[in-house]
């Protein structure tokens, strides 16, 4: 899966994400109680005048409850590059007065999600290493850490009598722990698993739109466009998102099956 999203347009230095990941599962076929899956991703982040560079392996163990419920358990880890744009250098500053200033950290990612064919649910906590802010050995200004947050997403498939139409909706919540949590309204309708329609309610935020097309059993592209409703719509602030995703067989609806394919996240979200 790969994406780029470009967000508030119009804004000088919006933030622009870009993503790949891969994904491989082994161990499934014959299965009788858990498989493994393994994985890889890379992000590029760009805002305002900083920017960051992270890569992650990720492993995880997909274990059968029951006979239509499954639980996994993974973890992601690997390293962040962040760094300051030159444009910004000033010899007077000393926060800003290195050459492209940049600084390493490590990061861990755990998470657990489980799963049916009607319902789904999970958490992950970002930053859960807590690595410190700092410049070298020079202190400047408080000192600070970075805060875990959690991305908390559950919802639930209903499938049409016919099996033409599958509604999906679903609520993602992000939190600090220690302020009002960011909540994501999601409603979408799927048509023969080839066509899918959605909107998500951000709160105070935007309302996006998205379409996902099935282009063969292996092949989605995705699009999605945010309309900002705060008052960052007064600047043209609107976010756009295109997605693409391949793999060898596309059936996420099989899970209990050996051929079953299970969704990237990212592009779920």
């Amino acid at each position: 899966m790969v994406g780029r999203r470009t967000q508030w347009r119009g804004f000088a230095n919006a933030p622009e994400t870009n993503f790949a990941s891969v994904t491989k599962d082994f161990g499934k076929k014959g299965y009788k109680r858990y498989w493994h899956g393994v994985g890889a991703y890379i992000e590029q982040d760009k805002y305002g005048i900083y920017s960051s560079k992270s890569v992650y392996a990720s492993y995880t163990i997909h274990l059968k409850l029951s006979a239509k419920l499954y639980a996994s358990f993974g973890l992601a880890a690997g390293i962040k590059n962040t760094a300051i744009t030159n444009s910004i250098f000033d010899a007077n500053d000393p926060a800003l007065s290195q050459s492209n200033p940049n600084v390493i950290t490590p990061d861990i990612i755990p998470g657990i999600y489980i799963y049916s064919k009607k319902i789904f649910g999970g958490i992950a906590i970002r930053n859960v290493y807590k690595n410190e802010l700092s410049q070298g050995s020079t202190k400047i200004g408080t000192g600070s850490k970075q805060v875990p947050t959690a991305y908390i997403t559950f919802g639930k498939k209903i499938v049409s009598p016919g099996y033409d139409f599958i509604v999906v909706p679903a609520v993602h919540l992000q939190s600090s722990f220690t302020s009002i949590p960011l909540t994501h309204f999601n409603f979408t309708v799927f048509y023969r698993k080839r066509i899918g329609v959605g909107i998500t309610y951000k709160m105070h935020d935007a309302v996006s739109v998205q379409l996902q097309l099935r282009v063969y059993k292996n092949i989605v592209v995705g699009f999605a466009y945010d309309y900002t409703i705060s008052k960052f719509r007064n600047a043209n602030a609107n976010s756009t998102e295109i997605m693409f995703g391949f793999s060898p067989v596309m059936s996420s609806e099989n899970y209990d099956k050996p051929t079953g394919a299970a969704n990237c996240p990212k592009f779920e979200l």
